[in-house]
């Protein structure tokens, strides 16, 4: 979706706003969304909870402090160094942009908390390519069969775990079939 005001770039920013039962809805980008919170047309979320947040100063800035953004994180998480392209938290924060693939294994509890926030989920749901589809439902099928398998092995339901298994074994053999 791109942003409702510059047209160019992408919206990042959803902003609703209901004044006297009138309501309103921006998408914009970065550059906007900050442009006309300078401007006074739209307000950060910290400055609406007031007095409010006093007492829960520490609660406020780690919920609301990266609102327009990825949320920034006081904890030793932020001096996290990818040890590939040396990119810590606090940048990927400030620039919305992740360094390298190795990034999102160094930082996956936060960077999970903010997509799951954004997207709803951090599992990819989407349209696969036709020759992947096969491939992806087995590998779907084989994980649900293995989070059975546990759940049936702590209810020490032992019949329906050695059929589990079984199934597992005869998924996992035709993999090594056809990647040969």
């Amino acid at each position: 979706m791109l942003c409702e005001k510059c047209k160019k770039r992408t919206a990042t920013v959803f902003y609703n706003e209901n004044i006297n039962g009138k309501t309103r809805a921006y998408s914009l980008c970065g550059e906007c969304a900050a442009k006309l919170r300078e401007k006074g047309d739209i307000q950060e979320i910290t400055s609406m909870i007031g007095s409010f947040a006093d007492p829960f100063s520490m609660l406020q800035h780690d919920l609301f402090s990266g609102f327009y953004g990825l949320p920034t994180s006081k904890n030793a998480s932020a001096e996290k160094k990818c040890p590939v392209c040396s990119s810590k938290y606090s940048d990927i924060a400030a620039s919305g942009k992740v360094g390298c693939p190795t990034c999102y294994e160094i930082f996956s509890d936060e960077l999970s908390r903010t997509i799951q926030s954004v997207h709803g989920t951090t599992v990819h749901i989407g349209s696969v390519p036709s020759r992947h589809r096969a491939q992806k439902a087995k590998a779907e099928k084989l994980k649900q069969l293995r989070r059975l398998l546990q759940e049936a092995v702590q209810a020490e339901n032992f019949e329906k775990a050695a059929a589990l298994r079984d199934e597992i074994r005869t998924l996992e053999s035709e993999e090594k079939k056809e990647a040969q």
